[in-house]
């Protein structure tokens, strides 16, 4: 009997234990396949350019272009054949003060550019060439974005830039720039171009609208994760963003705002009864900047006129580019000689340590960009003040 009542037993125990050993690997299959999903999820996300946040904000910084700079990279190929003028006049007036690296397509590109410069009288070292794939000379949009990290050293960001009518080339430039220079290349898969933000380099970033928009649109990214992405890779602590003009068609920060120093910005102005629109919201864009505190306290925001624009010829004084002590400022002296007087006293006033010259852009502006659209700055490393 007690035989008999023991296998009884043991056969009604059977099926519990099988019961849990099924529960058991029915629990493990469901988290393998989900761990197996999140993978596949984050794959797709990397193929179609959904960036990762995977640096702390507080590693790296990006330097402002009133900073120190080391090298000024000048888009050579197409500036060359459109407004040549504009590349002989910026690099004689800031070759002695920063090493000017011209990115050029082709040895008849390079030869063209050195036959200008000695018929100009420049020497022949005031340049450097950089070969490398390229189609168009803007290169604030494309170029790498150069932050430091805690160390001193430097890296460059190479954000994706969408090609625009089957420009494939421009994208590829970060990636030999940076082989050029000798410093790591991180691709990131955010868009966004240069002239979409500026940086005081102490932690603040300016930012357009634009680029959320795009990201959203392209991406399928939400503005909160395109800012904290944004933040984390250049090492923001605060992103401030401003409404770019109506009907400009670049959407670009730079062509109505520009930094000065850590605590100190230019905004454009608008006469209302030229463009009420644009007035209005370059009015809101300042009111909003002049209540930002910066690490050396309050922004103190100036104001400077923006040229007329009734040829739809997007003119802007901001669009500026810093190179050692020079800033180059541009000008539209067959257009508007009294506004360029007057937008060249403004910055004098501003920055009495530098020197302000005006670059005729009269030319270059119809193609839709300035002085800035066509240069990137690489800083040096160290960190601020340093």
């Amino acid at each position: 009997m007690t035989k008999s009542k023991s296998r009884k037993q043991s056969t009604q125990a059977m099926p519990a234990a099988r019961f849990r050993s099924l529960l058991i690997a029915g629990l493990i299959t469901i988290v393998a396949c989900a761990l197996a999903f999140l993978s596949w999820h984050v794959r797709q996300n990397a193929q179609q350019g959904a960036p990762a946040i995977p640096v702390d904000p507080d590693a790296v910084f990006m330097p402002a272009e009133f900073d120190s700079q080391e090298f000024l990279l000048l888009g050579g190929t197409q500036l060359i054949e459109l407004c040549p003028s504009v590349l002989v006049d910026m690099i004689r007036t800031v070759h002695t003060e920063v090493q000017v690296v011209v990115l050029v397509g082709s040895v008849r590109d390079r030869q063209k550019i050195e036959g200008l410069l000695a018929e100009n009288g420049l020497p022949a070292g005031a340049v450097e060439f950089l070969y490398l794939p390229i189609r168009t000379m803007w290169v604030r949009d494309f170029g790498p974005v150069t932050v430091v990290d805690g160390s001193g050293g430097r890296r460059m960001i190479d954000f994706h830039y969408r090609e625009r009518r089957g420009n494939t080339l421009d994208d590829t430039v970060p990636e030999h720039v940076a082989a050029y220079f000798g410093l790591p290349r991180i691709s990131d898969g955010l868009l966004l171009e240069g002239g979409d933000f500026l940086t005081n380099g102490r932690g603040l970033c300016l930012g357009s609208t634009r680029f959320l928009a795009r990201n959203e649109h392209y991406l399928r990214l939400e503005a909160r994760h395109v800012v904290e992405g944004l933040a984390a890779r250049l090492g923001f602590e605060e992103i401030v963003l401003l409404d770019p003009l109506q009907g400009e068609t670049t959407g670009h920060l730079d062509m109505f705002c520009a930094l000065l120093a850590p605590d100190l910005c230019v905004v454009g102005q608008f006469d209302h009864a030229v463009d009420e629109e644009n007035a209005d919201l370059l009015d809101q864009n300042a009111a909003r900047l002049a209540q930002q505190h910066t690490l050396d306290g309050p922004l103190r925001v100036a104001r400077i006129p923006m040229p007329p624009h009734e040829d739809d010829i997007w003119r802007s004084y901001t669009n500026v580019v810093f190179a050692g002590g020079i800033l180059l400022v541009p000008v539209y002296p067959d257009c508007c000689p009294d506004l360029d007087a007057a937008a060249l006293e403004i910055y004098r006033h501003l920055l009495p340590d530098r020197m302000v010259v005006g670059i005729d852009a009269s030319q270059l502006v119809g193609m839709r960009g300035v002085l800035r659209c066509i240069t990137m700055n690489v800083p040096r490393g160290g960190r601020p003040g340093s």
